[in-house]
């Protein structure tokens, strides 16, 4: 009497085969997200923090009651050219994080590490022309209503900015350690999801205190 023959799908019940993609170590699978997701509290924190100052500036610019030119900016020079050119600088270095994030992904570490200098790289030196530009208009606290209110919600936006630039480069550094890949991305993928709500902060910190002034 011939030996019975299990079934496919017999065997392919009895038998775990991994597919690619799939954890395959014991135990609960790891949750790669949960940084994706802390980022977007530390993002909608921000986003309030910023929105707050950005809110009063502009109550406190219509309660004045004054003429948005030299009245309201107590004779201090706006230096636009300047102020644009930085935030162009922004805007070249959120394609160049994307660029990184995308070339990750990939599993190309080249284009990966020459994405992310690029990006800080245009960091630095956006803070140096805000810094000349600031220099430049001699802000002073204590010397106007419009100067302590530039002042609070420039440096609110900075701030965020350094914060990204940090983040930035600590996920640059993980990358050198072999974080690259369509399953080691999201931590960099993260820090450039941040980097997006700084240079859009600042984007709205230039229109709302140097262009409506």
């Amino acid at each position: 009497m011939p030996a019975s023959v299990a079934s496919p799908a017999t065997t392919a019940s009895t038998v775990d085969v991994p597919q690619p993609g799939r954890y395959v170590v014991p135990g609960p699978p790891p949750r790669p997200r949960s940084q994706l997701v802390a980022t977007g509290f530390a993002i909608a924190a921000g986003a309030m923090a910023i929105a707050g100052a950005l809110g009063h500036y502009m109550a406190r610019r219509h309660a004045s009651g004054m003429d948005p030119g030299h009245e309201w900016l107590a004779g201090h020079s706006v230096p636009s050219p300047q102020l644009v050119y930085a935030l162009i600088t922004l805007l070249v270095s959120v394609v160049t994080a994307h660029w990184a994030v995308w070339a990750s992904g990939r599993g190309e570490r080249g284009h990966t590490w020459v994405g992310m200098a690029i990006t800080l790289v245009m960091g630095f030196a956006f803070f140096n022309m805000v810094m000349f530009s600031l220099n430049r208009m001699e802000i002073e606290l204590g010397s106007g209503e419009w100067a302590n209110l530039a002042f609070a919600v420039t440096g609110l936006s900075l701030a965020i900015l350094i914060v990204g630039m940090f983040y930035l480069g600590l996920m640059t550094l993980r990358s050198l350690g072999g974080g690259v890949g369509r399953d080691r991305s999201t931590p960099l993928g993260s820090a450039v999801f941040f980097w997006d709500f700084a240079v859009l902060a600042w984007a709205a910190t230039w229109y709302v205190v140097y262009v409506v002034k």
